[in-house]
């Protein structure tokens, strides 16, 4: 394949997962119209979110298997047209069953895409040059979510809900087309046997733990249910990782954990992208019900940040390519730590414009730790365990962000009810319990910066260690 050939086969393929990741977004403004209109409440229509979540969380560790055994034209081709196929059933739902199975479908696809470009990448694109190949997949991961809800609210002043799904079916069908002409089948397909008990293990610990993690940040339900709940989901996984061990064609490769740089660089991605996503979710909570701002405006704060981690992302791997990790992951989160360190005193009275250039420093500069922290895992892994480890750190990022944001949630609601209890106004109360959440994500920086510390830029992670 020449450059340009491979340059047109990354444009469809990421132009592919960008739509899909956008979709996961794109509802957060629509519910409060799908709920008058389906006569549904809150927590029955927050499951077009968290249902979409569990569902992609679910088929993700599927996406290294799919990719070894099928051809990449033929995965990408089918997994779109269901994506497609989802967002026809969902733009056209007569009642909020229709609609929410409309999204569990979109979510298949993206269960199965988001992994598998970025596998992707990693095979057509040489290993020098593996930190500018994850910062472009970068751009689709931060970039979609992050302009998900703005989008939604422009839209959403002059269309019905519907039109979310109706403006994204051209660009899916243009994909698709897209995919027919460019994109290569860069791997042979392997008759490699599927593991049925793997499979249903995997999906089953991954669904219980992740809806058991949304649970814990929801007030009225048992918490003791919960925990017994997550205890099960660790255990249908505990039981997956041994099984992999044993089977000589597992599902993923878990050798990879024996890998000291995976497991650092795992980690410190997981805290990175868990800072990140859980003030995705705060932040605009907190300008519409303290700083009163518009839905559309909360959002137009947001595009910023979104433009920023976009922008960085594949400066932030070409650096790596350059000059390794640890000082510009320092660099990156310390920056990133010094600009968090301020939304623990935001209140009523904060800036609007202050709050807005603040947040997206910080999300560009936590891009310049997220990125090479990843290269850096990545690179520890010899060529053919590569997809699994890639495969295994987009399955862990949606638990981690499950966790940061469920944490974020049930900080904020305990400390504002605390506050109450202790004759606050409802506002102050509110406020504190906002300031509460900021709290964890800034503990959670600390944390990667901490580790960021650990490593070594004269340490050789471009073979294999293990």
């Amino acid at each position: 394949m020449n450059k340009r050939r491979i340059f047109l086969m990354m444009a469809t393929l990421l132009l592919g997962s960008f739509v899909t990741t956008l979709a996961e977004t794109l509802m957060n403004n629509g519910l409060p119209a799908i709920m008058k209109e389906t006569h549904v409440n809150q927590m029955s229509a927050q499951w077009l979110n968290t249902g979409y979540m569990l569902m992609s969380g679910m088929m993700m560790p599927l996406a290294n298997f799919i990719m070894h055994r099928f051809p990449l034209r033929r995965i990408f081709t089918v997994t779109m047209t269901v994506f497609l196929t989802g967002l026809i059933i969902s733009a056209t739902a007569p009642n909020f069953p229709i609609l929410l199975l409309g999204r569990l479908i979109q979510a298949s696809a993206v269960g199965i895409n988001m992994p598998l470009v970025t596998n992707v990448l990693t095979v057509i694109i040489p290993v020098e040059h593996r930190g500018l190949a994850l910062g472009l997949a970068g751009i689709i991961i931060n970039l979609g979510p992050a302009i998900g809800p703005t989008l939604s609210g422009v839209i959403l002043e002059y269309f019905n809900w519907r039109m979310l799904f109706i403006i994204l079916i051209p660009i899916v069908i243009i994909t698709i087309i897209a995919t027919n002409i460019w994109v290569q089948n860069v791997l042979k397909p392997v008759a490699i046997p599927v593991d049925i008990p793997s499979v249903i293990l995997v999906m089953f610990g991954l669904g219980i733990l992740l809806y058991s993690l949304g649970r814990l940040g929801e007030m009225g339900h048992n918490f003791l249910i919960t925990m017994g709940l997550i205890g099960i989901g660790l255990m249908a996984l505990l039981i997956f990782s041994r099984r992999q061990l044993k089977l000589d064609n597992p599902l993923l490769d878990l050798h990879v954990f024996q890998s000291k740089h995976f497991c650092l660089g795992m980690t410190i991605a997981l805290l990175i992208s868990a800072a990140i996503m859980a003030p995705e979710l705060i932040l605009p909570l907190f300008n519409q019900n303290v700083k009163k701002v518009s839905a559309l405006i909360s959002g137009l704060v947001m595009i910023p940040s979104a433009l920023a981690m976009a922008f960085l992302s594949p400066f932030a791997g070409r650096l790596y390519d350059d000059f390794g990790i640890k000082h510009l992951g320092i660099f990156g989160s310390l920056i990133a730590l010094l600009t968090a360190v301020p939304m623990f005193f935001y209140d009523a009275s904060t800036s609007i414009v202050l709050i807005t250039i603040l947040y997206s420093i910080r999300c560009g500069d936590l891009t310049l730790a997220y990125t090479p922290a990843s290269v850096y895992a990545l690179n520890s892994l010899s060529q053919k365990q590569v997809t699994s480890g890639n495969t295994i750190i987009v399955t862990m990022v949606q638990v981690a962000n499950s966790f940061s944001t469920t944490l974020a949630v049930a900080i904020q609601g305990l400390v504002q009810n605390w506050q109450i209890v202790h004759h606050d106004s409802i506002l102050l109360a509110m406020t504190r319990g906002y300031q509460g959440a900021f709290a964890s994500t800034i503990l959670i920086t600390i944390i990667a910066l901490l580790l960021l510390t650990r490593i070594s830029d004269a340490e050789n992670t471009s073979s294999n260690d293990i």
